[in-house]
């Protein structure tokens, strides 16, 4: 599972992606990004690449409640042509979310937090190579009870596929190679061509140690990615 990531600021959005559209004006780094709230995505709507602002948390076109469904920002890539939450969008609804790393906790390395309480040691994994990473996505546009419409996102994620990423966590994210970002975006790409990207996605990566503080995504600033010293 990634609960948490960090994202680019519009600068590096801007840079990495060349979107002649997009509605990321303004969009500050975000150091410890959560579940439900506001990230940026490109995605193909119809016959142009945008950048847009979405709520990170699945919310499916056919949703009927008012409040949105539980724990849909995360997809297993295994399951997700079989699940009614995830099959439009592995389909036909693929998206990329910009990020600049992600964190995990290790299960097996228990650590004091600053409340003094005990917890798992978090992880900062990122490409030292890429300023700007690309998770593979689904999107859906929802039409809520009050007539607005909310654009919502989930990112994929598959068995950690480097010793290095397993060791901390069993599951990673799905990131894309920049050459596949086109084909990942057009609905016309097969299922077949689908898994391919995802069994074919980046692991090139390093982690390090961070700061408990990241438990709280109440705190956000770039100190929360800088490297702790080994214990």
């Amino acid at each position: 599972m990634c609960g948490r990531y960090v994202t680019p600021d519009e600068r590096e959005l801007e840079s990495c992606f060349q979107l002649r559209r997009h509605h990321w004006q303004g969009w500050i780094a975000r150091y410890n990004v959560g579940p439900t709230t506001p990230v940026p995505l490109v995605y193909m709507p119809q016959a142009e690449v945008l950048g847009d602002i979405a709520r990170w948390g699945l919310i499916p076109s056919w949703w009927k409640k008012e409040a949105p469904p539980t724990v849909t920002f995360n997809a297993r890539s295994e399951e997700a042509a079989a699940k009614p939450m995830w099959r439009h969008g592995i389909r036909s609804a693929r998206c990329l979310m910009p990020a600049k790393g992600w964190y995990e906790w290790n299960e097996n390395e228990s650590v004091l937090t600053g409340s003094g309480a005990r917890g798992h040691q978090p992880y900062y994994f990122h490409c030292p190579d890429a300023e700007v990473l690309a998770i593979a996505g689904l999107w859906s546009r929802w039409r809520a009870p009050d007539g607005s419409e909310v654009l919502s996102c989930a990112l994929l994620t598959k068995e950690a596929s480097a010793a290095g990423i397993a060791a901390i966590h069993q599951r990673m994210p799905v990131v894309l190679d920049p050459s596949h970002f086109e084909e990942w975006l057009s609905p016309r790409s097969s299922v077949r061509d689908v898994e391919a990207m995802i069994a074919g996605s980046r692991a090139d990566f390093v982690a390090h140690r961070v700061s408990t503080r990241v438990n709280s995504v109440r705190n956000d600033s770039p100190e929360l990615i800088e490297e702790l010293p080994a214990p």
